[in-house]
């Protein structure tokens, strides 16, 4: 062998030698990557997982059917919200549900039907009379009365709720950040003025847009239109959030102002299999001003509930 073979040679083994060496520093480096990886997804699934745990409080109601596998089998489900007047300026008593809308979210036809429910509609409350107000259900008997109440009136399954007070909406505009809702009246309130058209609402304005009524000639009924407004955003705008660090913020930001039935297994169900449903229609139970024994109802009419009933049975495909 002559003298510059083998110095070849040499050069050679050392090459090797060092490119090995480099995928051995690199092949170490990608598992460390991955383990750290793996380790965060895991750790952020954990938090959101723990996180969705702290709002679950189940609720006994005289349901007609098991909203639970109505959910696991990905049928339309019903979801009774409630927003309570609470968690802001100072107030930490039990309160009435300011706030009263029924969902129906359909997989099949990618549709959400949002129903709003006047607050002072007249009804019977079981226990009560029958001279009530619809909100007044929560103040005698928390979550289970309110749906109890609200699903003997309308006629239909309420499969599940979400409660949650002033407060957890300015979390949740937070999180999930501004949205875009087009407004039809000029007006100001609580120190914010909101034009005609196109504006933005965010955590630093929202109590102030979706409480005022007082200004607006419809009354009671302008306000839950722009509640419906901006919950719709703010349901459109998660339903497009893929991200697992995001969905643990909105959860982290909610959980001490929330309460719900759903479990984390059904939100993950329901960040899947029904994340599509995201054509949303509006409903508004309609009722006429009415003072009784001195006290101010709105009172709707049999024909006006059965129109609305009808439409939530369709939209949960039942008869």
């Amino acid at each position: 062998m002559t003298l510059l073979k083998e110095k070849q040679m040499i050069h050679r083994h050392h090459h090797q030698h060092r490119r090995k060496k480099i995928w051995r520093y690199l092949i170490g480096f990608l598992i460390l990557f991955f383990a750290f990886d793996a380790f965060a997804v895991y750790k952020l699934y954990h938090d959101a997982r723990q996180a969705a745990n702290s709002t679950y409080q189940s609720v006994k109601h005289n349901s007609t059917r098991n909203g639970n596998s109505v959910i696991s089998e990905k049928k339309p489900f019903s979801l009774l919200i409630m927003g309570t007047d609470t968690g802001e300026y100072g107030r930490t008593y039990r309160g009435r549900t300011d706030t009263i809308m029924v969902a129906v979210v359909n997989p099949k036809t990618k549709t959400t039907t949002l129903a709003s429910i006047p607050r002072d509609t007249k009804v019977a409350i079981q226990g009560h009379g029958f001279d009530n107000k619809i909100n007044a259900a929560y103040s005698y008997g928390g979550t289970s009365l309110a749906m109890n109440t609200i699903q003997s009136y309308l006629g239909i399954p309420i499969d599940h709720y979400i409660e949650m007070n002033m407060k957890g909406l300015v979390q949740l505009s937070s999180a999930v950040g501004p949205v875009t809702v087009n407004n039809d009246l000029d007006f100001t309130n609580m120190g914010y003025h909101f034009k005609k058209g196109n504006i933005t609402i965010n955590k630093e304005n929202i109590l102030a847009y979706t409480r005022m009524r007082y200004q607006d000639s419809r009354g009671d009924y302008g306000r839950q239109l722009r509640q419906r407004l901006v919950i719709t955003q703010l349901v459109k705008k998660g339903m497009k959030i893929n991200n697992l660090v995001k969905y643990r913020s909105i959860l982290d930001a909610i959980s001490s102002n929330m309460k719900t039935d759903l479990t984390f297994d059904q939100m993950k169900v329901l960040a899947t299999d029904y994340r599509e449903a995201g054509n949303i229609k509006q409903l508004q139970l309609q009722g006429q001003g009415q003072q009784i024994d001195g006290v101010d109802y709105e009172v709707v009419s049999q024909s006006n509930l059965n129109q609305l009933t009808q439409k939530l049975k369709t939209a949960l495909e039942i008869k």
